[in-house]
Parts: C-alpha cells; sequence; structure tokens
C-alpha cells in the first residue's frame, strides 16, 4: 500500500532532493514550515522508508576513475539466486550501484574502475561465482551525466539542474587519506553533520567544512540529494535507451532539451554503447510512461532509431 504525502511533505522532499545538507533551520526558512515540524516529518518520512538515505554527489572522473555500467540477464535463477548476485555485487568496493531491474535485463550495476585491470577482477569473480547463471551481459561507458532534481512534487516546470555526476576530467585530483574518509562518509550519509564527521574522521569540525569547501572549490563535490523509495508512494522507475541516427550536437541539443524540460525526468545520461542515451524517469503509471515516449517519437521521428523501457524495481546500492 502507497503512502500519500501532503504538501508539507512534498516541499520538504523537494528541497532535500535540491541539497540534503538543508539544515532544519534552512529547510524551514524554505518550506515556510516551523523548525520543529521540520524535524517531525523528516523523521516520519526516514521512519517509513520513503527516505532511504542522503548521498553527496561526486565527480569521480575527476579522481581518475572511469564508470561501466554493467546489465546482466540471467537464467534458471529464483529470487534466492538472484539476491545472492545483487549481494555479492554490493560487497564490492568498485561497484556503487546495483539495480533489481526488469525488461531485457534482470541486474543493472555501475562500476568505477581506474583501469579495464580492475574491471577485469570484478567480472572474473561475478562469472567465477555465477558464470552459469549469466546468459547475457552488456556493457555501457558512462561518458556523463546529468541529475534533475524532482520539481514534479510542487508541479513545478524545471528550473534547478544538478551539476553532473559524471564528466570528462580535465584533470586527474590526487585526494589525502582524509578527503578519502571525507568522500566515503558523505556517499554513506550525505546528511551527516560537520561535528558527527569530524568525530568520525578524528579532526576538528572547522578542518571538516575547510576540507568540504576545498572539494567543492575543485569541483569534486558537486551537491547532495535524497534517495527515495518510489514504491512506498506508489511511484514506478524506468529508465528509457534512447538508440539515435545521427550523434552531432546540432541535431542532438534540440531533443536533449526538450527532455531536460520534463519534470519527470530525473537523470539523463550519454553513454558509450549499443544505444546513445538513458533517460530515468519516476512515473505515477505506465500511461506516464508511454506518453513520454510518444512525444518523443513523433516529435524527433527522424533522430530517434529506436527505444527500449528498462523498469528499476529497487536499488539496494546508490552512492555517487
Amino acid at each position: 500500500m502507497s503512502i500519500k504525502l501532503d504538501q508539507k511533505d512534498k516541499s520538504l522532499l523537494c528541497a532535500l532532493d535540491k541539497d540534503a545538507r538543508l539544515t532544519y533551520s534552512q529547510l524551514s526558512k524554505i518550506t515556510r514550515i516551523k523548525q520543529e515540524t521540520v524535524r517531525y516529518r523528516i523523521n516520519y518520512l526516514e521512519k517509513e522508508g520513503i527516505i532511504k538515505k542522503y548521498v553527496a554527489l561526486i565527480n569521480s572522473s575527476k579522481l581518475g576513475f572511469s564508470a561501466y555500467q554493467l546489465m546482466l540477464k540471467l537464467q534458471n535463477v529464483n529470487e534466492e539466486k538472484k539476491k545472492q548476485i545483487i549481494n555479492s555485487l554490493m560487497g564490492s568496493n568498485s561497484v556503487n550501484w546495483v539495480a533489481n531491474i526488469e525488461g531485457n535485463y534482470d541486474i543493472a550495476c555501475i562500476i568505477l574502475v581506474k583501469n579495464q585491470t580492475d574491471l577485469q577482477i570484478v567480472i572474473n569473480k561475478l562469472y567465477f561465482l555465477f558464470g552459469d547463471t549469466i546468459i547475457k551481459k552488456t556493457f555501457s561507458i558512462l561518458i556523463s551525466s546529468q541529475f534533475f532534481s524532482r520539481d514534479y512534487f510542487l508541479n513545478q516546470e524545471r528550473k534547478i539542474i544538478k551539476d553532473p555526476a559524471y564528466s570528462p576530467p580535465s584533470e586527474i585530483i590526487e585526494l589525502d587519506v582524509k578527503d578519502k574518509m571525507l568522500c566515503s562518509l558523505l556517499s554513506t550519509n550525505g546528511r551527516d553533520s560537520y561535528v558527527d564527521l569530524a568525530n568520525k574522521m578524528r579532526i576538528s569540525a572547522d578542518a571538516v567544512v575547510q576540507r568540504v569547501k576545498k572539494l567543492h572549490k575543485k569541483g569534486i563535490l558537486t551537491g547532495s540529494t535524497v534517495i527515495i523509495d518510489n514504491s512506498k508512494l506508489g511511484q514506478l522507475h524506468y529508465k528509457i535507451l534512447l538508440y539515435l541516427n545521427d550523434l552531432s550536437e546540432n541535431n542532438t541539443s534540440r531533443l536533449l532539451g526538450h527532455i531536460r524540460k520534463n519534470n519527470r525526468v530525473i537523470a539523463l545520461i550519454k553513454t558509450l554503447a549499443e544505444w546513445d542515451y538513458e533517460v530515468d524517469l519516476e512515473l505515477e503509471n505506465v500511461e506516464q510512461l508511454k506518453e513520454f515516449t510518444m512525444d518523443l517519437t513523433s516529435q524527433f521521428s527522424s533522430l530517434i532509431r529506436d527505444y527500449s523501457s528498462i523498469r528499476i524495481i529497487d536499488m539496494p546500492k546508490y552512492s555517487l
């Protein structure tokens, strides 16, 4: 049974989605809700599992990492076996996103590595443990990604676009041990206070603040957001794979601009794969999915060669 949110809950989720590190006082000013009520409602959203976690947006490419998305099609697998594969992927330090999906594939994950040798290690382990159940694997290289605010919560047109989580690096930045630890902590709980972070890192809160500012200035930390459980809200999460006839900027700019304006779109990803772009949407029903794809294919019939859709059932691991 889905949980119905009132307008105050939606406004809080929208604000946290844009910046998960906002204080209760800042959230109160933005939403015009009393601070005590803000605290109570956030606790409720967390307790009910609507808010799953808070994560920092980290531009891993600036740290020398490349992002590979792996999609797996399985055979003769029950839910228990599928869960074992998902848990194995979740246990890898090189895997920062895992999704249970349905469509042409059964499991998807994103692997962050600095070289192909590290990538091969992840794949070899996966096949050593579960090779007999994998009938198809498809790789895509994530070239760049944009994440969008959930403006649909407030029925607003899109105004703010979050910075890319992945983009081609102009330089590779080496972090010291404390900065690596800070990024790791923020990817686990992007809402941790500076005092909490300081206690975990065994440095002063002022030192944490300075390190966060430095990481933002260098473009490594690009923001923070909230991860929600769509099933709790009766929503559907779909990923549309777009196959284009022409990749020239002149021809794709209008298409991408049209996609960005849709306030149900939460991510737009450029890939090097069989397909060219991925579009993530959070929807109320399948009819909205049909409307979206019909609109795209009718307006851009000469550009879109084909498309396919994948439903993301849940994301047991998510850290950017």
